[in-house]
């Protein structure tokens, strides 16, 4: 009978009963135990002896060294070390199927487990060059990217070419209507889907990378065109993972009724944060790098996704804020078209001052501060009189670092401080005067008597 062959009734779990089964049966055999403990015996050692080695040359180096000369750097011994230990691990792998040779007993697993330490050599050697020439910007990708295609490649190789691998994975474990899901069609969705996301990630880096040094562009656009093409790669990943899933047209209007009802019920803020966040991406009207005030608040812009848009404070303080407050409420930006804002300072100066002369101390002042732009130049506009002996003045200066508009004030009020003081012009300070009236027209009964 083919193995291949799935018996109308039989459950997934008897058909992986029956698969494991078969295993213990396999691995039940004297010759199967011997060159599976000898497979462990290799890794083992493969990756115990490097690591015994380098320890005990380093300690030798540092005998060796006098304390008062630098120690050595060995950059590229200690990138080849990840070599070691699958380079150990072919070098013994050979030792034992030549033993067993000798000997006359079957080394099958130990001749496939060449390939195993072949694929992990390229994969060291692979990694040792990129962090070789990049740094430590390779571990992300380290980690969601090439950690996975080796798993993949590795069960791939040891079990997608298993007889009783296609069997289960043509199990069915899912029936609504015309529609089967597969055991085997739900893994490969999976797959694809991770695939197409991690590949979207991917992208993105590199356009931000790509166009910031070869495009006089704005970063802010750079990078919503970046996140733009990563989340159309993603609907393009979602679109065949679905098709993966063996869904047809029938099955997806299923799904998009049961959408549209999840939607109506409770999903109308996601929604429409969603909606928001491909406004924003599209119409560029908030882009990552822009300087907002919003409740009364300087923040800069990170970043914009599709439901959330993230941007940080003075204060350093990271607010994730839902996209649908920005498309239905006024928000300030202070760098839509460029970063060219004015400050005004308020300022109030004695009665007893010359005007013109404080208008001369005030603009050359501001002059002086290395954030103040030439062109528009200061000017000191005068609110004219105030209600409590003061002239009142706005200096009205203008600054390309919006972020820094507090700090200019306060740097600005200093130096205007000191040079009015220097010039004998004092800042007026608020005043008031009560008096008290006493009615004399009628003097206290002691007083008449």
């Amino acid at each position: 009978m083919d193995e291949n062959i799935i018996i109308p009734g039989e459950s997934l779990a008897d058909i992986i009963t029956n698969q494991l089964n078969m295993m213990l049966a396999f691995l039940d055999r004297p010759v199967v135990q011997q060159q599976i403990l000898a497979i462990a015996g290799i890794i083992i050692i493969a990756m115990l002896l490097p690591e015994g080695v380098r320890r005990w040359w380093q300690r030798r180096q540092s005998d060796d060294v006098p304390e008062t000369d630098p120690p050595h750097q060995q950059p590229w011994t200690d990138r080849l070390y990840g070599l070691y230990a699958p380079l150990t691990g072919l070098v013994l792998a050979n030792v034992v199927i030549w033993l067993f040779e000798r000997q006359g007993h079957p080394n099958g697993l130990v001749e496939s487990s060449r390939t195993f330490f072949w694929l992990w050599l390229a994969y060291r050697a692979l990694l040792m060059v990129l962090y070789a020439r990049l740094g430590d910007s390779v571990k992300p990708y380290h980690n969601f990217v090439f950690i996975p295609i080796f798993v993949l490649v590795l069960l791939w190789l040891f079990l997608g070419r298993q007889v009783g691998t296609a069997l289960v994975a043509n199990v069915p474990i899912l029936t609504l209507g015309s529609f089967t899901l597969t055991l085997g069609n739900l893994i490969n969705a999976t797959v694809l889907l991770y695939i197409f996301l991690i590949g979207a990630w991917v992208v993105e880096r590199a356009l931000n990378r790509a166009l910031q040094n070869r495009f006089d562009a704005e970063p802010g656009k750079i990078r919503s065109l970046a996140t733009l093409v990563r989340y159309s790669i993603s609907a393009l990943g979602i679109v065949i993972s679905l098709a993966a899933l063996g869904l047809d047209a029938t099955s997806l209007g299923l799904v998009a009724g049961g959408l549209s009802v999840g939607i109506g019920i409770g999903m109308q803020d996601i929604v429409g944060n969603f909606v928001s966040g491909l406004t924003l991406l599209f119409e560029q009207s908030l882009r990552p790098g822009d300087v907002i005030e919003l409740n009364g608040r300087l923040s800069e812009v990170e970043r914009v996704s599709l439901r959330t848009t993230t941007v940080t404070t003075l204060d350093n303080i990271k607010m994730i804020i839902p996209n649908s407050t920005f498309t239905t409420q006024p928000v300030t930006t202070l760098t839509k078209d460029n970063n060219l804002i004015r400050v005004l300072i308020p300022l109030r100066v004695a009665y007893d001052s010359n005007p013109d002369q404080v208008k001369r101390i005030v603009e050359q002042t501001a002059t002086q501060h290395a954030q103040v732009l030439r062109n528009p130049k200061p000017l000191l506009l005068s609110r004219g009189l105030g209600t409590d002996s003061s002239y009142d003045f706005d200096l009205s200066v203008w600054t390309n670092r919006p972020k820094a508009r507090g700090l200019l004030q306060s740097e600005l009020y200093y130096l205007l401080f000191a040079a009015l003081a220097e010039q004998g012009i004092k800042i007026h300070i608020p005043t008031r005067e009560l008096k008290i009236i006493q009615n004399q027209t009628n003097p206290p009964a002691e007083a008449q008597t």
